[in-house]
């Protein structure tokens, strides 16, 4: 696969800026939180291993594998969390948005959502996907009560699909958003940004 360029993605409350080595050293220190990671499979402990996730994103970047951005606050300039586009497959025209850590004091804004839209378009109105996916952990129930408001389909359960690092067996839940579905996914989330977060 080759690698795509991606630039900005500029919104109003944030702009996701593609990741940089320059980006690790504030990025760390906001996924340096085990709030972030209490319903997830990883159990990111210290800010080493906060930085090892974001030479992973780089290498996988370098790698033309993912789209890993920075959440930039717009009125402070600060990282607030990061998201990407992943798995991307030109060929099947599909990829997940996944690995979305977000500091916990920007819960409930309009942070997420507006990722979530400029993710999407970016995903269906520039590189012409048909599908993009979002695997997300059974006990998550914020992660999926977010993903199933913006409009995403339950397609199912993978079963036993993540292990912790103390051994914990973890199910995901599988969602999706297909091309013919996005311009009502585009209305709504527009509509949560616009209208919910004023």
């Amino acid at each position: 696969m080759t690698a795509i360029e991606a630039g900005q993605l500029t919104g109003n409350v944030i702009r996701l800026v593609p990741l940089t080595a320059e980006h690790k050293p504030e990025l760390t220190k906001v996924l340096h939180n085990p709030q972030i990671w209490e319903y997830t499979w990883r159990r990111i402990s210290s800010e080493e291993e906060a930085g090892q996730l974001v030479n992973t994103a780089l290498s996988n970047q370098a790698a033309g594998k993912d789209m890993p951005y920075v959440m930039v606050e717009q009125a402070s300039g600060r990282i607030v969390g990061t998201t990407r586009l992943m798995h991307l497959d030109l060929t099947h025209r599909n990829a997940e948005i996944g690995c979305t850590w977000i500091s916990p004091d920007y819960w409930r804004t309009a942070v997420n959502t507006e990722s979530k839209l400029l993710l999407l378009q970016y995903a269906f109105e520039v590189l012409g996907l048909i599908r993009v996916d979002f695997s997300i952990v059974n006990d998550n129930l914020r992660s999926r009560r977010a993903i199933e408001r913006i409009g995403a389909a339950l397609e199912g359960i993978l079963r036993k699909h993540r292990i912790t690092a103390d051994g914990t067996v973890m199910d995901n839940v599988l969602y999706s958003i297909i091309d013919e579905e996005w311009p009502a996914v585009k209305q709504n989330l527009l509509y949560l940004v616009n209208e919910k977060y004023k």
